[in-house]
């Protein structure tokens, strides 16, 4: 079963109203942990956490069409906190109503396998495409591959430099020279946003050339 068709089967389950967030903010609550996971609709998100001194990690980014915490339905994982990048419209999934589902129906078993592995296959790809190379080429593979119809919403530059493992200063640096160079440019519809050039981007962003949301 390939992915589309596995998330539309999951959607069935989603509850009916959606949540609509601001930049910045948490997704779910202490309280919740372990009790849903989230269906990305619009957006970005990142999954993080922060050391004693107060580093922020990140682990994952999430992307519309993305599912987060979906690996708690076989791991309990290490205590992580979601956060919005950008203005973002999300989805629950309850854990318990799909543990049912998954007991009662072979298309959801079969569903939620192949959306595992693609969440595995997923974030490794993630991890080398804006892990390795220079910071120059993994913020040009981030731009790309969280272009939704070629504009993408900036993270404040300090969880643009956490994505991409740099300094708040060296994000700002190479943001400013993509504008000079042309290959991100304000957008005329809202001013968080810039417009991408996607020829030049992907002359720099070097063997790794992710695709877009959409």
């Amino acid at each position: 079963m390939n992915k589309a068709d596995a998330l539309i089967l999951l959607e069935k389950l989603a509850e009916p109203s959606a949540l609509t967030l601001p930049a910045d903010a948490c997704i779910g609550h202490h309280a919740e942990d372990g009790t849903f996971i989230h269906l990305m609709r619009s957006g970005l998100a990142m999954r993080c956490q922060y050391t004693q001194d107060g580093e922020r990690q990140v682990c994952r980014v999430y992307r519309p069409g993305d599912l987060i915490g979906l690996e708690m339905l076989v791991v309990t994982p290490p205590s992580l906190v979601i956060e919005t990048i950008a203005p973002s419209v999300i989805q629950r999934i309850s854990i318990k109503r799909l543990r049912i589902a998954q007991q009662n129906d072979p298309r959801m078993q079969a569903a939620l396998m192949s959306l595992l592995a693609s969440e595995v296959m997923d974030g490794q790809q993630l991890k080398i495409s804006f892990g390795t190379g220079s910071a120059m080429r993994r913020i040009c593979r981030f731009l790309l591959w969280a272009a939704n119809k070629d504009e993408v919403t900036l993270p404040n530059r300090e969880k643009l430099g956490s994505i991409i493992a740099t300094t708040t200063e060296t994000a700002s640096r190479m943001i400013a020279d993509l504008k000079r160079q042309g290959a991100i440019a304000k957008s005329p519809s809202l001013a968080c946003r810039v417009r991408i050039n996607r020829e030049k981007l992907c002359e720099r962003a070097g063997d790794i050339c992710e695709q877009s949301a959409a």
